[in-house]
């Protein structure tokens, strides 16, 4: 069979013929797992090591493997061509071009070790290294949000349930659940971090290394906790992926949710935000109009981390134990949501950071609905039962709404026949500033809650900046 790829393969002993054009471009992998150049040079020099406590290679050879390996990431990181047509993966072609340049030597360095365990160590190093790019992405956008809550900390706004004007609230408040959802996102990517911490290298094609391999030192070389358990284990599963691709599409989601509040807030309608020019754009045909693109763009690509996190699951979910190429798909949807995910987190981070917040207009367009939950309270607080409070304000919204009027335009007497006494003394009760202050509770929008919020999410960057 006649066949573009001439060069023989490392594999290749068993084999009369070469791959098929049609073979080659189904099965090789360089175009894009060469993103694991880092992390593939990272595990080969500690592989290596552990190779000459095994005595199979000198300190001396380590030396020249480790230098040469160094220096090929160099080279590529300048941009050198290095890789040609028969490169399959990342694996082989450094491995391939190392023993271009210091001979067999470099043909020792796969002893002991698989392209399965060597491809999950890399894979696992690289969205450990990941993790805490994203973490200090996270970090930064939930400073942003508390430095933004703190200066506009007694700013009031509407809040919304339904899109619908609900009760009043404090903008910093607002501003404060983002930053307590994103740090739950993070600590998802903590978990991520803590649960694993095995080293795959050492198990091999799937049953174990036939040699004395110092799995306890690659893994302390390595950064990992401890050499994985169980072989099969090690190479086979990717639950580490499916939980990382996870924790990046809730981050997306999160995003997306409150890039949808900032979309509504930049229209003419609510006015509650201005985003700068450089995250917005106009039309092609109408030329006053400017965009909200920034935040269109983070609820979209939402759904292509869900999407992302799908494939992955599709292709994992049926490949039979230990180890089939199946799993090759792990990565591209991996590659494309961390890529993803930091620049929908840097976007955000410098959209809020940039935004004009338009206070003024939030208050003005506070409707004395909004203190409909507050005339129930102050009238259970004189005796009535919850229902019955409830469904005497209920009928006064009602009745305004009929004579097109806010329930505190109605007249005292009003009031007054539909149960309530004292009519004028509650309605000059009855404020914004009343409402959101009758909410100290802890973790209500009051002003002494929102103290304790910020206090609370000062600590938890204090913590986390000395773990990321």
């Amino acid at each position: 069979m006649s066949s573009k790829i001439q060069n023989k393969k490392m594999w290749g002993g068993r084999f009369d013929s070469n791959m098929a054009q049609s073979m080659v471009d189904l099965s090789f992998s360089l175009h894009f797992d060469a993103e694991l150049i880092e992390e593939d040079i990272q595990g080969s020099i500690a592989h290596c090591k552990g190779l000459v406590e095994s005595k199979i290679l000198s300190p001396s050879e380590l030396n020249t493997i480790q230098n040469a390996l160094k220096a090929i990431l160099k080279d590529y990181q300048s941009g050198v061509s290095l890789w040609n047509s028969s490169d399959e993966d990342i694996h082989m072609a450094v491995e391939r071009v190392l023993t271009e340049r210091i001979g067999d030597l470099g043909k020792k360095i796969h002893t002991g070790r698989s392209r399965n365990d060597q491809v999950a160590t890399d894979f696992k190093l690289y969205m450990r290294n990941r993790s805490y790019e994203i973490l200090k992405a996270l970090n930064a956008l939930k400073s942003t949000l508390l430095d933004l809550a703190k200066n506009h900390r007694s700013k009031l706004m509407p809040g919304y349930t339904h899109v619908q004007q609900a009760q009043p609230i404090y903008f910093s408040h607002y501003l404060l659940a983002f930053f307590f959802v994103l740090d739950r996102d993070t600590h998802r990517f903590f978990n991520f971090l803590d649960l694993h911490h095995e080293l795959p290298l050492g198990s091999g094609a799937m049953a174990g290394s036939a040699f004395p391999y110092q799995r306890d030192l690659v893994a302390k070389e390595l950064g990992f906790k401890a050499p994985s358990h169980n072989s099969i284990d090690a190479i086979s599963h990717r639950d580490m992926a499916l939980e990382f691709s996870s924790s990046i599409a809730i981050v997306g989601s999160t995003l997306s949710r409150y890039a949808e509040d900032f979309v509504n807030w930049s229209t003419t309608e609510f006015g509650f935000l201005t985003l700068h020019d450089a995250f917005s754009s106009g039309s092609s045909m109408m030329p006053q109009k400017k965009n909200p693109d920034s935040m269109e763009l983070i609820r979209g690509k939402a759904g292509r981390l869900l999407g992302n996190y799908t494939s992955l699951f599709t292709a994992v979910k049926g490949a039979p134990l230990s180890y089939s190429r199946d799993l090759q798909e792990d990565k591209e949807p991996v590659f494309d949501s961390v890529k993803t995910i930091l620049v929908l987190l840097n976007v955000m981070n410098e959209a809020l950071s940039s935004a004009t917040w338009n206070f003024e207009t939030m208050h003005q367009k506070m409707l004395p609905a909004l203190l409909a939950t507050d005339l129930a309270d102050l009238l259970v607080e004189s005796g009535l039962p919850f229902r019955d409070a409830h469904h005497i304000v209920g009928h006064l919204v009602g009745e305004a709404a009929k004579q097109r009027v806010e329930f505190t335009e109605l007249p005292d007497s009003v009031w007054e026949e539909a149960g309530i006494q004292n009519a004028k003394a509650i309605k000059n009760t009855l404020s914004f500033e009343f409402s959101v202050e009758k909410r100290n509770i802890q973790g209500g929008t009051g002003s002494k809650s929102i103290e304790q919020q910020i206090k609370k999410a000062e600590s938890i960057l204090e913590i986390e900046a000395r773990r990321v």
